[in-house]
């Protein structure tokens, strides 16, 4: 992966976050991973210190839940790409839904190894397709 900053996670589970640090370290993943408990959350904190993160990996039950519209104007302020992901006891997926065409992995099987796999292939689905429209972007921003 690149060093354009780090990968976000947010997800109300400390346990979750653990998980994808371990991914993140067996990955051997360049980027730094923040987690945090919710999207109002990590918007604060990143732009407090002008942080501007690569990816963001969201649980989609932080979408389930209600969302107050100053949290979405939050989310929409990082301006990066975005996984959604969501682990259960008996099966896991990931979504990417902003490049084209969107993608799904899922596994009906939960595995550590499994989700492991889904996390690899979207994110070199991502570096593949998106980190050169993610960098054109950041210079017009800065321009």
């Amino acid at each position: 992966m690149n060093t354009l900053g780090p990968v976000v996670v947010v997800d109300g589970s400390t346990a979750n976050c653990l998980l994808f640090q371990k991914i993140f370290k067996k990955l051997e993943m360049r980027n730094t991973l923040l987690c945090f408990g919710s999207l109002r959350e990590a918007g604060y904190r990143l732009s407090e210190v002008g942080m501007d993160p690569f990816l963001l990996l969201v649980n989609v039950m932080q979408f389930a839940q209600k969302i107050r519209m100053s949290d979405y104007l939050l989310f929409m302020e990082l301006r990066c790409l975005c996984l959604f992901f969501s682990i259960s006891s008996a099966r896991c997926f990931v979504v990417d839904a902003y490049t084209g065409p969107k993608l799904t992995y899922t596994s009906s099987d939960w595995s550590e190894e499994n989700f492991t796999e889904m996390i690899l292939s979207a994110l070199l689905h991502l570096e593949k397709e998106s980190f050169k429209e993610l960098l054109r972007r950041r210079i017009e921003d800065k321009n």
